[in-house]
């Protein structure tokens, strides 16, 4: 399905209707008292149950071309195409700027729709609880996964507990090891999931971590409730997951390998858009039923996104070793070759302790005109981020003639 389709069928969520991405016509969201929400802390909801969102955001119709612009990004530097413009998408980095009432950080930061017009945002580690008016949080709990259903501008956290505490949403059964969301899709009246099953491997420092499995999660719908968890990788070589393409008969499962400090692109597919059905894997010249060690595209990172616009494909991803510059290629198949690659984008924020990874294109947020993207902002110091909720969550641009 092309980005034309996609804006078409999905519900392109908005503050109310005066607010129209492909207008530019914006207006100004704050939560009530000091940028806060009035609402309780650490909301959470089991799969399957449905209360709402306290949280009360209002207009401000005071500051509409002040506090809420798309303001376009200066590329005085040069950084990327001088032909792109980039834009803060105000209206998603306002919906994520939360203080309390379930999720308040992430990474990750996968997104689908649903067939009635809900989006399930997918993240990776959490942060709950309450951010104080000065971005600051302190005694938050933190989990290993959660989600987040939007309607309209209604955010509902989703994720387990244990004990009377919060916990991850998905747990693996062993309890060494915890899941970290990939992309997901919908077939029929179901949510379908690939999940990287991680575990510590015992070496010093932040990095001591690695792909241990690939599960696959199904949830229904539209009640969200996890109907199955089953692993369909063990150990594997290619992880695969990174990002589902949904084109025509058939999904393509994009993932990736790495060799030494270099990873590199692979993909599956499935008929008719089941993750359940028969998977088979590209080899260079036909698709086999085994995995494959070909390689569709170098210098990815983990997390990339493919998509299809006006019978072409493109791949986003970011730059490797946490670099700014987020890059686009193109290709007239789904498989490759990807050329014409030039640069959309570069974070300001990365310098420093301060890291930006995992750029990422949710095409039910985009149209022929621009494309939505976020990225995550993390720090190599853990103290950075409980002193600042901002350097712990995802960032949004629209970005205009990438094409």
């Amino acid at each position: 399905m092309d980005l034309g389709e996609k804006s078409k069928n999905a519900s392109l969520v908005s503050l109310n209707s005066m607010t129209r991405l492909a207008s530019f016509t914006w207006v100004v969201f704050i939560c009530m008292g000091n940028l806060s929400c009035s609402a309780d802390d650490d909301q959470f909801v089991a799969p399957g149950a449905t209360p709402k969102d306290n949280g009360v955001y209002v207009l401000d119709t005071t500051e509409i071309h002040g506090f809420c612009d798309f303001v376009l990004e200066s590329n005085t530097d040069l950084c990327w195409n001088q032909n792109v413009n980039a834009y803060q998408n105000c209206h998603y980095n306002l919906l994520f700027t939360r203080y309390g009432n379930g999720w308040t950080g992430g990474d990750a930061t996968y997104s689908t729709p649903l067939p009635d017009g809900r989006v399930v945002w997918m993240f990776g580690d959490t942060f709950l609880g309450t951010v104080k008016s000065d971005r600051s949080r302190s005694g938050a709990p933190f989990i290993r996964n959660s989600f987040m259903i939007q309607e309209g501008d209604e955010m509902v956290t989703i994720h387990g507990v244990e004990d009377g505490d919060p916990a991850a949403l998905l747990k693996p059964a062993n309890p060494e090891q915890w899941y970290w969301p990939l992309d997901a899709t919908v077939f029929g009246n179901e949510f379908q999931m690939m999940l990287a099953r991680m575990g510590n491997v015992g070496e010093p420092g932040m990095w001591s971590f690695a792909y241990m499995g690939f599960d696959l999660a199904v949830f229904s719908l539209p009640d969200m409730k996890l109907q199955t968890l089953e692993t369909k990788f063990e150990n594997p070589e290619i992880s695969y997951g990174a990002c589902l393409m949904e084109d025509d008969d058939y999904t393509y499962i994009y993932g990736i390998s790495q060799s030494g400090f270099q990873k590199f692109s692979h993909v599956a597919r499935v008929p008719e858009g089941n993750l359940n059905g028969d998977w088979t894997y590209f080899n260079g010249t036909s698709w086999q039923d085994r995995p494959s060690k070909h390689i569709i595209a170098r210098d990815v990172i983990d997390q990339y996104a493919v998509f299809k616009e006006a019978n072409k494909y493109y791949l986003v991803t970011q730059e490797s070793f946490l670099g700014a510059r987020i890059f686009i290629r193109s290709a007239d198949s789904p498989l490759g070759p990807w050329t014409n690659r030039k640069i959309i984008y570069c974070t300001p924020e990365t310098g420093g302790n301060i890291i930006t990874y995992n750029a990422f294109v949710h095409p039910q947020l985009s149209d022929v005109n621009g494309l939505t993207i976020s990225y995550n902002i993390n720090s190599l110091d853990f103290a950075d981020i409980l002193s600042n909720a901002d350097y712990y969550r995802p960032r949004f641009l629209r970005i205009e003639n990438w094409q």
